[in-house]
């Protein structure tokens, strides 16, 4: 019975134990939102509440670095639309923005950001497909005190609920 316990305890301590966080993408929109940037911080997160827009939202978790203690993080592109529309294609390098969406690019992670990011590159397009599914594809270059972030994803964003 010794020996089962010690076998049952080695197997756990051996696989249960990993701690090993994989890198982890999401891909969700909102309704009824509305998203600002914080006075404070303005480059780590983004403020939301109940609003009158859609919110379609990029998460990418990074990998964590055994090496590196509190090097969690995420790297977030928000996209606000009016609510009322279908599709949508924004291209900063031939001018055509639409002026009623907002693009933010935020960094969540243990740092602190003065001023918010600003976009080098922004291509994005979306529209779309359902009642519940959008289908966006976009490739950024955001930039903060002199480096360059660049990130870029096609997929299908799901609907999710929105809790104040």
């Amino acid at each position: 019975m010794k020996k089962i316990y010690l076998l049952i305890m080695i197997v756990t301590v051996t696989f249960g134990c990993d701690n090993k966080n994989e890198s982890r993408i999401e891909r969700r929109y909102f309704e009824n939102v509305a998203l600002t940037l914080p006075e404070d911080n303005p480059g780590a997160y983004v403020e939301w509440e109940q609003g009158d827009k859609t919110a379609i939202v990029f998460s990418y978790q990074h990998e964590d670095d055994k090496n590196i203690s509190d090097d969690e993080l995420t790297e977030l592109l928000y996209i606000e639309i009016p609510r009322d529309i279908s599709e949508f294609d924004i291209d900063l390098a031939a001018n055509q923005i639409e002026s009623e969406i907002a693009v933010y690019f935020v960094h969540s992670c243990f740092c602190y950001f003065e001023e918010p990011f600003t976009f080098i590159k922004k291509e994005i397009s979306g529209k779309k497909v359902s009642n519940n599914q959008w289908n966006v594809s976009f490739d950024i270059i955001a930039e903060f005190d002199g480096r360059e972030y660049p990130l870029k994803d096609t997929g299908t964003y799901v609907l999710s609920s929105f809790e104040n």
